[in-house]
């Protein structure tokens, strides 16, 4: 007998769509909020179970999907907060190594968060398991033998805002405001967080920055503004004729310094100045 009662049927969609959205956006079930009180979205008896896509990827927005009858419908969602703690990818060993793509960054609600949960991930990267680990499992300070030391001279129990990134940064790249969010810390704060006001063109990643991970300046350096090998345009003036021309630059430089570059039609050699990132005029 197909279902007819719609208190049932959007609850059992609820569960749904939040269990689907806390795989997606790597959360938990419990902190994703779904939308479906509206008396005037009714649910069909669908005969086969409902499918969830995320067709947006906004993390706002899920599709309910019935396939037969042939139905669809969008569900507002909404993500709340919880706590970022860092979870592992894989099981491992007893003994293993933790490098950085052992772990990723997921969110749980406060009261799931387990004790001597691992808040900078500093701390035990290349340590070894005291005991294996199921992915998925919470990283705990206790799985590497590290034990609280509550009051400690090289611990600051705080709150503070830093930068995070949004995806995986590869070592080498120059960074990019897109690629990277305002999230607030709390616990044992590292003391190098990169500032909140900050050029971010400037800067190019020293190691892999993995998502989630707080801005650091022991992650990053200076970035030269053009670099060696890179073909840029340049405005060259030939008395009352004005032309734009490519060059390639022969040197890594900054901001203001002079360096030789290569007329790439001409062949000719020139002298020009860096006066921006990626930008250089004839001197």
């Amino acid at each position: 007998m197909l279902r007819s009662d719609q208190d049932t049927l959007k609850r059992e969609a609820s569960d749904l769509i939040a269990t689907a959205a806390a795989t997606t956006f790597d959360t938990a079930p419990d902190l994703v909020e779904v939308r479906l009180g509206d008396r005037r979205l009714v649910l069909p008896d669908c005969e086969a179970p409902f499918s969830v896509s995320f067709p947006f990827n906004d993390r706002a927005t899920a599709q309910l999907n019935c396939s037969q009858p042939i139905w669809k419908a969008f569900v507002q969602i909404r993500l709340t907060a919880g706590t970022a703690i860092f979870v592992y990818q894989n099981a491992l060993t007893k003994g293993h190594t933790l490098l950085r793509s052992d772990v990723k960054r997921t969110y749980r609600s406060a009261e799931t968060v387990p004790d001597k949960s691992v808040q900078i991930l500093e701390d035990v990267l290349d340590k070894p398991l005291l005991a294996p680990v199921n992915a998925g499992e919470p990283v705990r300070e206790d799985h590497f033998g590290i034990k609280a030391s509550p009051g400690g001279a090289d611990e600051r129990i705080a709150t503070q805002f830093a930068w995070t990134a949004t995806v995986l940064i590869p070592r080498g790249n120059r960074l990019s405001q897109d690629t990277f969010q305002k999230e607030i810390l709390k616990g044992r704060i590292p003391t190098d967080l990169i500032p909140q006001e900050i050029d971010f063109q400037m800067l190019e990643s020293t190691r892999n920055i993995m998502p989630g991970e707080p801005l650091r300046q022991s992650a990053v350096k200076l970035a030269p503004a053009v670099r060696k090998g890179q073909e840029l345009p340049i405005i060259i003036v030939n008395g009352a004729l004005t032309v734009t021309n490519t060059v390639r630059v022969l040197q890594d430089a900054a901001v203001g310094d002079a360096i030789d570059a290569i007329n790439i039609e001409s062949g000719r050699r020139l002298k020009v100045k860096v006066v921006g990132i990626g930008q250089v005029e004839l001197m």
